[in-house]
């Protein structure tokens, strides 16, 4: 249990992950075969638990707090540091993602494959389509996209 994996245990990450894929807490609890009641206390737990990391990777990395859903695992806020927009995100995949709004240069980034594989496991586990052209956009193009949808703005 470390703060990349929202200190979840195996159990409540798998739960955790269930219900953030749109599954209600019944569906989770028939699939596990326990009790709505565990699927229930777990998932308070595990949204304690993922709030605290999201809340302890922007007190890291000097991030002012805008809105926090530990439900949906995710975080805004703004770096005074950077000057941009900041959002965390925790997905049972990714773990904790610190990303900033900002106009890289992707075409020359070595990260290039890293970046565009990460945001699209974002992306599957909430459920977002991946862009048709996903192999020909830059990264910072998908992540604008891709982080639009996840937190509602523009």
């Amino acid at each position: 249990m470390t703060l990349s994996t929202g200190y979840l245990t195996p159990t409540q990450k798998t739960i955790w992950d269930l219900k953030s894929t749109g599954i209600p807490e019944a569906g989770v609890a028939r699939k596990l075969n326990v009790t709505r009641q565990t699927v229930h206390k777990a998932l308070d737990i595990a949204n304690s638990k993922v709030a605290q990391s999201l809340e302890e990777t922007a007190k890291i990395n000097r991030i002012k707090i805008q809105s926090v859903n530990p439900a949906t695992g995710v975080l805004v806020g703004y770096s005074t540091h950077f000057q941009t927009k900041a959002i965390i995100t925790f997905s049972a995949k990714n773990g904790i993602q610190l990303w900033y709004k900002h106009e890289g240069d992707c075409k020359n980034c070595e990260q290039q494959q890293t970046c565009k594989q990460t945001l699209a496991a974002e992306a599957k586990d909430r459920n977002i389509a991946l862009p048709d052209n996903i192999d020909a956009i830059l990264p910072s193009e998908f992540a604008k996209k891709l982080f639009s949808k996840i937190t509602g703005e523009d």
